[in-house]
């Protein structure tokens, strides 16, 4: 068994971090050094540039890469030229000025205007995708299409606030966090409300996949795992997929518990092998390069899944450890901010209830209420 490394401390301005506040927000992807104040992500200054090339990256379809205030650095949207003229645009970006101007222009650039969108996909509800969407269809007038599980969260949390905030810091207590993080997390319960609005969808879709109306050829598929109701879109005359977050060129996209689906981690692997059996020819990924080889990328990422559930289990011995021991064991050494740390524990307690379900590990809840996890 590894020694055990030296535990995780958190720093002298946890309390203040807009991070555990995100923590309480489902749209953030619990992104340190973000200070989120009330709808719109300020960040500081930055010099000022031309903005991106917007490239028509496959038949009538546009890439439109605005910028974020943290890594990475930028994400990508799509303008889809239809059949009749119009366009749909896919995912947007952050609620900043940068991003908007970014948008605005790529709009402009491929498709003429705001008035050629009648369209509006969100892939999923986390701020860097769904952030500008309300802008977007004030703009455009266009329907926002987004799936039913990641709407229906967004408004919960707008809604129950504190509610939000019990799950979250059962969450961490589940997890095993000490002491200090779950006082902070309780302080920073006030700066969870307002960080986003929730967005006014228009169609929510529900199911595996479907028909996309108002855009002739392609497809909606469902493909959870990142979020709870994350979306890509397929065309199948020629293979282009437009994934979000749910393949990424050379990342695996984050995964973590949930309130909504019992097991992300194999919820992904389904969605991954739904996308596996189209042969996309093209994946256009949320950030990143486009994937010329989507199938082989597609086949990595399920084996890379396979692979950490595999590492968790490793980590296992009869004595019992947290998911907050077990990140350590999983990341020995390494550094980790708050935001970072947070997403290492969503993730890999979603790895250790898929293996307790499997019959791979034991679990029994300690009397702090923390589970603890012992291999079988």
């Amino acid at each position: 068994m590894p020694a055990t490394p030296a535990p995780w401390q958190p720093s002298t301005n946890f309390l203040a971090s807009a991070a555990i506040r995100a923590i309480f927000h489902p749209t953030l992807l619990l992104i340190a050094g973000v200070h989120a104040g009330s709808a719109t992500i300020s960040h500081p200054a930055r010099a000022a540039s031309e903005p991106p090339a917007v490239p028509q990256v496959a038949p009538g379809v546009w890439r439109v890469t605005t910028p974020l205030p943290f890594r990475p650095t930028q994400v990508h949207a799509w303008v889809v030229q239809l059949a009749d003229g119009g366009a749909m645009l896919v995912d947007g970006g952050l609620n900043t000025p940068e991003a908007w101007s970014a948008l605005d222009a790529g709009v402009h650039a491929a498709a003429g205007g705001w008035d050629a969108v009648r369209i509006h996909v969100v892939t999923h509800m986390h701020m860097d995708h769904v952030g500008l969407a309300a802008r977007a269809a004030q703009a455009s007038g266009a329907t926002v299409v987004m799936h039913r599980l990641d709407v229906e969260r967004m408004a919960h949390a707008a809604a129950h606030p504190d509610d939000e905030a019990d799950y979250r810091a059962a969450l961490l207590r589940r997890a095993g966090a000490p002491d200090e993080v779950l006082r902070a997390v309780e302080a920073a319960r006030q700066g969870a409300e307002g960080l986003a609005p929730p967005v006014a969808a228009d169609v929510m879709l529900d199911g595996e996949s479907g028909e996309l109306d108002g855009a002739p050829g392609w497809r909606w598929l469902w493909t959870p795992g990142h979020t709870a109701g994350h979306l890509s879109l397929f065309r199948a005359e020629d293979g282009v997929l437009i994934a979000g977050d749910a393949v990424l060129p050379r990342i695996t996209p984050t995964l973590g518990v949930n309130r909504q689906r019992a097991d992300p981690v194999g919820d992904y692997g389904a969605a991954l092998h739904r996308l596996l059996a189209l042969a996309p020819s093209l994946v256009l990924p949320g950030h990143g390069d486009p994937i010329a080889d989507g199938s082989g990328r597609i086949a990595e990422l399920l084996a890379a899944a396979d692979a950490e559930s595999d590492t968790v289990a490793g980590l296992l011995g009869d004595d019992g450890l947290t998911c907050w021991q077990v990140v350590d064991r999983r990341y020995p050494g390494r550094e980790m901010g708050v935001s970072t740390r947070m997403l290492a524990v969503r993730e890999t307690l979603a790895h250790l209830d898929r293996l307790a379900a499997a019959g791979r590990a034991v679990v029994a809840e300690d009397e702090h209420g923390a589970a603890r996890f012992a291999a079988r």
